[in-house]
């Protein structure tokens, strides 16, 4: 069995349903790996001006399947996991020779008006 396939089937047993969608477009649904990240003094996150002061953004590491291509999505493209939408900052596929194995990113959650409603 192909190595992407048995990630695949990992992410389907540890992970949580996902949907990718850019413009009309709505993929199916499938399982990726969505874990918080912190901030440390190593990273260039950037900060979120609210009503209350300035804050720091809630980013995630995304791990998901070969067979969903994150690069191909546009900025306006995002992610959604339980009615909540999150943006790319940072996308990358992971190769072994010249075969995807899986894709790998950073995600930053969406506040305000901007959730997806469905």
């Amino acid at each position: 069995m192909n190595k992407a396939y048995k990630i695949k089937r990992y992410l389907k047993k540890v992970g949580r349903e996902v949907f990718l969608a850019d413009g009309a477009w709505k993929s199916t649904p499938f399982y990726a790996v969505i874990e918080p990240r912190w901030k440390n003094d190593k990273t260039n996150f950037e900060n979120i001006k609210t009503e209350l002061g300035i804050v720091s953004a809630d980013y995630f590491t995304y791990l998901g399947p070969f067979d969903h291509n994150i690069e191909s999505i546009s900025d306006e493209g995002y992610l959604t996991l339980d009615n909540q939408k999150y943006i790319f900052k940072k996308k990358e596929c992971v190769k072994c020779g010249n075969e995807v194995q899986f894709y790998s990113g950073i995600l930053r959650k969406v506040w305000g008006d901007d959730n997806v409603q469905s």
